[in-house]
Order: C-alpha cells, then sequence, then structure tokens
C-alpha cells in the first residue's frame, strides 16, 4: 500500500483524487526496481513493445523530436550526453514484478488501471511541457528530478506547433518539486507538468490510469446497444398541429429524447454494458495476451485438477482485466465481456477477480465443486490464469 506520510487513504480519495496534486515522500517503503535501465533499453528492441525517444535540442528548432520504436543497439550507441529520455509504455504486461507493484494501488479499483510506463532519462532529459488527460503516480525510482506544475493554460488551443509531441506553448509554473528516489507525484487530469532529470541515471514508472471520453461511451453504448437490446422504434407525435412539411416540432425530437432515455434507463443493460466497456482492452494489450492452449495441450479437466494441487499459485496474466458487479446473481467481466458464472461460488469469483497472484491453498476448498473446477479450468485453458 502507497505510505502516504501526514494523510491517510480516506483523506487523499476526498481531497486529492482527480482535484489537485499531492507530493508523496517515500511513498512505496522496501522498493526494489524489478529491472535495471539496461534491460529496460533491451524492451525497447522488441518489435511488439511500445517505446519511444524524445530529445530536446533547446538551441535548434523544432526544439523537441520524438523517434518512435523499436530500436536497435547502434541506436543507443549513437544518443548525445544531455537532453533524451527513453520511455517503455506496457511494462506491467510484459514483467509480472513490475505488474504486482499494482496492488500497492488497490485503493483505486483495477479496472481503472491503465498501464505502468517506465522512463529513463540522462541529465535535462525531459518529454516537455504538457498535460494528460488521465490521473497518473509518478513513483521516483531512480535519480532526481524536478517538477514545474501549472494549472493555467490546460487547453487544447495551448501548444506548440511543427511538434510531433503535444507540448504546452505558455507554461506558467506555479508549484516546483523535487523528487529523489522513493518520492512519488499524483497528478489528476488537466494539471500541466514538466519534468527534467537532474542526473544521468534517472529512471521514473509512471501508473496511469484510464481516462473515459464522452464520445467514446457514446460509441460503445451505442455499439452493445445494437448487439443485445431489443428493437425500439421511434414513435411520431401527433402531426395535426403540424405547421409545415419541413418543420420538426419540439414533441418530434423530444420522443427522440424519450427513446433514448428509455435505454439508458435500463439499468441491467447499462450495468453489463458499463462491465463490458471497464474492463475492455486496447489494440496491445490485446496482441500481448497469452495465446489459449488448444484441446490436446490442455487436456482433461481432472488432469489440470491433479496438476493445480500441485502449484503453489497461479499468476493472472497482467494483459487481463477483471471487474464484477456485487448484485444477485453476480457479474462477472473479463476483457470487455460477460462471463457465464451461474453456478460457479460467488466467493471464488471474487477472490480471482482481486487477485493477481492467486494462491491454490485458497483454492482447495472450492475445487469439490463441479462447476468451480470447470471455471478455473476454462481460465487456464485461455491462460488467462497460469502456473508458468
Amino acid at each position: 500500500m502507497v505510505h502516504f506520510g501526514t494523510i491517510d487513504v480516506q483523506t487523499f480519495l476526498r481531497d486529492y483524487w482527480q482535484k489537485k496534486p499531492l507530493v508523496i515522500r517515500q511513498a512505496l517503503p522496501d522498493f526494489i526496481s524489478p529491472l535495471s535501465a539496461d534491460e529496460l533499453a533491451g524492451l525497447a528492441l522488441e518489435d511488439d513493445v511500445e517505446s519511444r525517444l524524445v530529445f530536446e535540442t533547446p538551441r535548434s528548432a523544432p526544439y523537441w523530436q520524438l523517434k518512435p520504436g523499436p530500436f536497435t543497439e547502434s541506436d543507443f550507441a549513437k544518443l548525445p550526453k544531455t537532453h533524451w529520455t527513453l520511455l517503455v509504455q506496457g511494462v506491467d504486461r510484459l514483467i509480472p514484478d513490475v505488474a504486482t507493484l499494482l496492488d500497492h494501488f488497490n485503493f483505486i479499483p483495477q479496472w481503472r488501471i491503465d498501464d505502468v510506463m517506465i522512463s529513463y532519462a540522462v541529465n535535462k532529459g525531459s518529454v516537455g511541457p504538457h498535460y494528460d488527460n488521465y490521473d497518473v503516480f509518478l513513483y521516483q525510482a531512480a535519480g532526481q528530478r524536478k517538477w514545474a506544475l501549472t494549472t493555467q493554460d490546460c487547453t487544447p488551443a495551448n501548444y506548440l506547433t511543427d511538434v510531433e509531441l503535444r507540448i504546452m506553448k505558455r507554461f506558467e509554473v506555479e508549484e516546483e518539486y523535487i523528487l529523489a528516489p522513493g518520492d512519488m507525484l499524483y497528478l489528476p487530469p488537466h494539471v500541466g507538468h514538466h519534468g527534467v532529470s537532474l542526473d544521468d541515471d534517472c529512471m521514473t514508472y509512471s501508473f496511469g490510469y484510464r481516462s473515459y471520453q464522452g464520445q467514446e461511451m457514446w460509441n460503445s453504448f451505442g455499439d452493445y446497444i445494437a448487439e443485445h437490446a431489443p428493437t425500439m422504434l421511434y414513435q411520431d407525435p401527433d402531426w395535426n398541429d403540424s405547421k409545415a412539411s419541413v418543420l420538426i416540432p419540439p414533441p418530434a425530437w423530444q420522443h427522440a429524447r424519450q427513446l433514448m432515455q428509455a435505454m439508458l434507463d435500463n439499468e441491467a443493460l447499462l450495468k453489463t454494458w458499463f462491465g463490458c466497456f471497464s474492463t475492455s482492452l486496447d489494440q496491445q494489450a490485446e496482441q500481448q495476451l497469452s495465446l489459449a492452449l488448444d484441446d490436446d495441450e490442455a487436456g482433461e479437466i481432472s488432469d489440470f485438477i491433479s496438476e493445480l494441487k500441485t502449484k503453489p499459485a497461479l499468476m493472472r496474466d497482467a494483459s487481463c482485466r477483471f471487474a464484477y458487479i456485487d448484485t444477485n446473481p453476480l457479474q462477472l467481466f473479463i476483457n470487455g465481456c460477460a462471463w457465464n458464472i451461474e453456478q460457479v461460488t460467488p466467493e471464488l469469483v471474487k477472490y480471482i477477480a482481486n487477485t493477481r497472484v492467486v494462491s491454490v491453498s485458497a483454492l482447495l476448498p472450492y475445487l469439490v465443486n463441479e462447476d468451480n473446477q470447470l471455471f478455473m479450468y476454462e481460465l487456464w485453458k485461455l491462460q488467462w490464469l497460469s502456473w508458468d
């Protein structure tokens, strides 16, 4: 759990979450970085890993340059001594020890997490002044970084033209902080920030959360309705009062609103859609999901149960998203789909959904039930839970 120092979790959630920044000194006691700078650079050589280099050229327009990965060893050999940053996205999906760091943030629902990005910067390295549309915790794992913050001019119109990065043109500094190893900065959406490395070995972990845009939600809900909702037809108003053949009178568009509102008021429909929407995967996560076992590889369910009982734990695929709605009956959602758990013990479902490393000893009491066995077998066959 994050150590908030002089405040507690409840105070943070009430006064800071999505409201204002907070510097948290020595936030993760006993933290040991799961990977080195060389290992991070190694990930950036991979074709299926999203990575990028950001260069600042203070004396040469356009002053900021972006180079997307994957990279080669010769790319790294030619880097300048200062003013560059390497960023690698989705490291939690690649390194299990990075994924387990997310357990420190379980005071926010797991399905709200986007990913863990790790950056490495040399002296004066930065990605420029910018703001994000999402919440983020910026943990200083190595080296020091100076952060400047602003709440002014954090609008789409305030950016440098002719630059591939979305960098703020006007940046009026309101606060400044220096973060040492162990310190963490929380930023809500739309707070401008500019972090500059103060040495040659600066590593920052960015624990980023998903942002939901209204248009994105409407599009998703519309697609879900088209596939799952019963057909509802628009009904005309009384045309006796119509004054012109092309006029749209208020009752006409009001009837349209009533039809759409009726869909929103369908609580069962809305809950199931949101469970699917909030656990849906982005393209990169989809590509990084483990490949399912075929029938020959998986074998019989009895063989799976026998082998499971010899294992200490199961690991959840870090690309997966689990969530549930605690109704009667319980609703489970995995990777954008509602899951059939009609006969599965609810306590087992909750345990699996809440736990990244699943203890087999905790599972044993549930495995006397055949439906529970089948539930576990299906997740393992998909390799969303594995013991490798």
